[in-house]
């Protein structure tokens, strides 16, 4: 899989066929980094009847999105978190993919800084031990008809089954941004604490979290979210949500929060809106009164298959007498049919079940009879399943039906036949003036297409060209496309079918044009188009002009290169200057001092860094900003100097394992070369001593949990502000609060970076130091109250050096200004 997504183009479709994919040693089963564009998006999806398996036990992610216009539509994403337990888990670290792995991740980087229109749908997500699917940094994402469950437990970044985390804006631009809708999330829940508490803090079954400053509407709708560790679903610092139409209950079960809250938790949120949701859960469909087995099954009702979506083929069109109509139901998971099911049709027909069981969809097919009703649009009214037949999962439940019942506008039945009939007595005249067979059910053409869609052609390279129609046609001879570049397309296949296929190749001789299009239908030699009946197609549809899909020809017949090049990568070269680094917490940093080299210039060179902490950053030269525990750099960003900041408070030394790989990527065949990965350890905080510099800022570019499942996860109490020296308001408080707490807890010794002084002293102990603690903060009180009286860091310093004698410095409070 991962080496078509390094080919990929825009439209293109990649088709997985049955089998487990399992991950490679960048730590992700499949990486998708190229776009697709608004009208050639890029799919990754089950092949019809196949249920591939990804495998990201071990691994950080199973897939990962960061790139525009991307589609992912059937798979079943498996972690291995069923492996371990919670003895292992509480002993286990951040930096252990196995206990802290993810499913399905949207998050910035490769060709999209801001990941947008993405569309993760019908997918099965369990077993992870971090979070099922989750998006940071993106914007126009919908979540669909996925089934995500027994997620979460042994990570500890504090994950949940569905999370939408610190998302920005594309535009400002009305409705929905984000539609998260038809999914079932259950058992998700986290057992392990938060790092750097002992508390847990999530587990949710779906949450928006942690998206302050975003104004896009988020729509939570139709989802059904059952025995969650946390609430069942939670808006937290996230505004302008519409939760509707949820079944939501028997959450909360580790009681992260309130019994109040256990549902649906609106938590420091603006503008939610929250209606017609259901906190009860569905009744069994037949419930013993005296149950000799639990009353409540273990697999609760609401997991049953449900229907999709429903299709027909042909989709428009007059049928006649003797013409077949193929229906399609597409379910959420794959079902298995026994017996001979069928479709109950407006017409007063049935469609019989022909084919499917064991997949996701099903077949069924009508021909039309003379005896059917006339109907303008053709219906599906119902399913029937007589004596014995049955459609059920996997695990023997029957599916929901419901979402069958559908009408196909513009398919329209006549029960007349498509050839004029010779009247058993004619009348005069004897041969009818007006034929029983209207010319307007020509097929004709619904669509064409271009595949790729977008970019520049040269000579060499093919293209496909697709028409649609709007019936299956049959084709004679070999008809062509008249192309505005000069060229032709030749018809290559789909004759009995309503899509058609041509092709051309460009060549040197094509005149540039910055928008192919096709100008005309051929049927040279008697060439044709036409329906089972025998009619022409009217192919005026055909015509059409793909913007962005540019034939570029050399304007000369190029020579032949003297020194002929052949792409390929070189393995690039990672220095790391100290494998062993200390930084002081509360604002601290040092250079990270890595390089990275490769004697290729026309590589793409990368460092990928694993395991950072959420209390550490890492800024760039120009000030940029990264945190995640997953995180890419580009060369330019490496050579340039990285500085690693850390705003550690705890009081215990936390040590973090970076683990660093440079890898470079040939930009023509997609090839990529890595090097060996380097580690360096962090320990923070330094000890007596700290760093003297001013913590960097810059533009925030990430999120914690960036790739690795060290997702945003949210505290519900206060927090206390940190960063650069400031000189006015609660900042200069803060600061001032960490000097006093340095000088209490060393006794006198001054350890703050900020630049305050004091005389040799000896150092204070016991109750002189609680004097000390006491007396600081009361100093403190006053100077954050806005007193009259001006304070200065150094008095602070002062009275600690005069230690005993600090009573009689009394004139140096005030009473504070409560």
């Amino acid at each position: 899989m991962q080496a078509a997504a390094n080919l990929v183009k825009p439209g293109d479709t990649v088709l997985v066929m049955n089998g487990t994919y399992t991950g490679t040693d960048n730590g992700k089963v499949l990486e998708i980094t190229t776009s697709g564009t608004a009208s050639a998006p890029i799919t990754f999806q089950a092949a019809p009847g196949a249920t591939p398996v990804i495998d990201n036990a071990g691994t950080w992610n199973g897939i990962v999105v960061s790139a525009n216009y991307i589609v992912i539509n059937g798979f079943t994403v498996r972690g291995g978190a069923a492996n371990y337990n919670l003895s292992q888990a509480m002993g286990g670290s951040t930096g252990d993919p196995a206990l802290n792995g993810n499913g399905i991740a949207i998050i910035p980087g490769g060709s999209a800084s801001l990941p947008h229109n993405i569309t993760i749908e019908n997918n099965t997500v369990y077993n992870q031990s971090g979070g099922g699917i989750y998006t940071e940094g993106a914007d126009y994402v919908q979540i669909l008809n996925n089934v995500v469950h027994d997620n979460a437990h042994w990570s500890h970044y504090g994950n949940s089954g569905i999370s939408v985390s610190t998302s920005v804006n594309l535009d400002n631009n009305a409705g929905p941004h984000f539609v998260i809708s038809g999914n079932t999330s259950y058992n998700n829940a986290q057992m392990v604490p938060t790092q750097g508490g002992n508390v847990i803090t999530d587990g949710e079954g779906i949450i928006l979290d942690t998206n302050p400053g975003y104004t896009g509407q988020m729509l939570v709708q139709n989802n059904t979210v059952y025995n969650n560790g946390g609430p069942g679903i939670e808006s937290f610092q996230t505004d302008n949500a519409v939760i509707s139409g949820n079944t939501v209950y028997g959450n909360n079960t580790q009681h992260t929060q309130a019994a109040s809250d256990s549902t649906i938790f609106i938590n420091q949120s603006n503008n939610n809106t929250v209606s017609n949701n259901s906190t009860t859960a569905p009744s069994a469909p037949s419930t013993p009164t005296t149950p000799t087995t639990p009353t409540t099954p273990t697999t609760p009702v609401n997991v049953a298959p449900t229907v999709t979506q429903a299709s027909a083929s042909p989709g428009t069109g007059t049928e006649h007498v003797g013409d077949t109509v193929t229906m399609t139901l597409g379910f959420s998971e794959a079902v298995t049919v026994t017996g001979t099911p069928t479709l109950s049709l407006n017409d007063g027909a049935k469609a019989t079940y022909v084919s499917g069981s064991g997949t996701n969809s099903l077949t069924f097919k009508t021909t039309v009879a003379s005896t059917d009703t006339n109907t303008s649009a053709l219906a599906i009214t119902g399913v029937n399943l007589p004596t014995g037949a049955s459609i059920k999962d996997s695990g023997g439940l029957a599916a929901n039906l419901s979402g069958a019942v559908k009408t196909f506008s513009g398919l329209q039945i006549s029960n007349s036949s498509s050839t004029p009939t010779t009247p058993t007595t004619p009348t005069t005249p004897t041969t009818p003036t007006t034929p029983t067979t209207p010319d307007n059910v020509a097929p004709t053409v619904t669509q064409a297409s271009a595949s790729p869609g977008t970019g520049v052609e040269l000579p060499g390279d093919t293209i496909t060209l697709t028409l649609g129609f709007s019936e299956a046609v049959t084709v004679s001879g070999t008809p062509t496309l008249s192309l505005n570049d000069g060229a032709k397309a030749t018809y290559v296949g789909g004759s009995g079918t309503n899509s058609l296929t041509f092709k051309t190749t460009v060549a040197s001789t094509d005149t540039n044009t910055p928008a192919l299009a096709i100008t005309g239908v051929n049927l040279p030699n008697g060439a044709s188009i036409k329906d089972s009946g025998g009619l022409a197609a009217n192919l005026s549809g055909a015509l059409k002009t793909f913007s962005g899909l540019q034939i570029d020809p050399p304007s000369s017949t190029p020579t032949t290169p003297t020194t002929p090049s052949t792409p390929s990568v070189t393995k690039p070269v990672l220095s790391v200057a100290d494998n062993s680094l200390w930084v002081a917490g509360r604002g601290g940093h040092v250079d990270l001092g890595t390089t990275v080299t490769t004697t290729d210039s026309n590589d793409q060179v990368t460092l990928n860094i694993k395991g950072l902490p959420r209390y550490e950053t890492i800024t760039t030269s120009d000030g940029t900003k990264f945190h995640g525990s997953d995180i890419t750099l580009t060369a330019a960003q490496v050579d340039g100097g990285l500085t690693l900041t850390s705003n550690y408070r705890g009081g215990g030394q936390p040590v973090a394992t970076l683990t660093l790989t440079a890898s470079a990527k040939d930009p023509t065949t997609g090839a990529v070369s890595t090097a060996s990965p380097q580690t360096i350890t962090v320990t923070d905080p330094r000890g007596s001593t700290t760093s003297t510099g001013t913590p960097s800022t810059g533009t925030d570019t990430g999120a914690s949990g960036h790739g690795h499942g060290c997702w945003h996860h949210h505290h519900h109490g206060s927090s206390v502000a940190s960063g650069g020296t400031t000189t006015t308001g609660t900042s200069q408080g803060s600061a001032l609060l960490s000097e006093i707490r340095d000088l209490v807890a060393n006794r006198g010794v001054a350890t703050s970076a900020s630049p305050i002084t004091a005389a040799d002293t000896s150092h204070a102990s016991g109750s002189t130091a609680s004097s000390l603690a006491s007396q600081s903060f009361a100093l403190l009180n006053q100077y954050l109250a806005g007193n009259t009286g001006r304070v200065d860091p150094g008095q602070i310093v002062a009275a600690v050096s005069n230690g005993n004698t600090w009573a009689q410095n009394s004139s140096l409070l005030t009473r504070p200004q409560h």
